[in-house]
């Protein structure tokens, strides 16, 4: 019996955590719990704060946006391992045709944990791609495809001792 239930107070039914390509770790124990209790998943920040559009790759790096403005996202996304994901993303979106952000939100799409991404834009521009990620059906193995080029979502536990003894 949950909390919940014992103070006769109404189920928790939906969660939001943040979920992108480059912030995965809801994978670890967010996603299999909505999962396993049955809980809507609206998940936030698809695009990686806007990294995944692959607007901040550029030599120069004049792209606007929060991650240049807002100090928050700035360390949020600051790691060199989520402009590695990045620049290995958007190289595969080039190879397979198409626009990086339809592309991410369909990767966050297809889990089956995921009822729906959370999107945003500022302009119509920057919403279409988005959209278009609704009707983008993606395979199992092309989400598998994608996923690899991260590295491995650490295990639920932070126990690292115990789990390398059973191994």
């Amino acid at each position: 019996m949950g909390h919940s239930e014992r103070l006769g107070l109404n189920r928790i039914q939906v969660l939001q955590p943040m979920y992108s390509l480059v912030k995965r770790i809801a994978e670890s124990e967010i996603l299999p719990l909505a999962q396993a209790e049955g809980l809507g998943v609206i998940s936030y920040s698809p695009l990686g704060g806007g990294l995944l559009t692959g607007k901040y790759l550029s030599a120069e790096g004049t792209a606007q946006g929060r991650l240049k403005t807002n100090p928050m996202y700035a360390v949020r996304y600051a790691q060199a391992i989520h402009h590695q994901t990045t620049e290995r993303f958007c190289a595969y979106a080039a190879q397979v045709g198409l626009n990086p952000v339809t592309l991410a939100v369909a990767w966050v799409k297809a889990h089956p944990a995921i009822t729906a991404p959370i999107i945003g834009a500022r302009n119509l521009e920057q919403l279409e791609p988005s959209l278009a990620a609704g009707d983008y059906e993606m395979s199992a193995e092309q989400w598998q495809e994608i996923s690899n080029l991260t590295p491995p979502v650490p295990v639920a536990t932070d126990r690292d001792e115990e789990r390398d003894q059973k191994t």
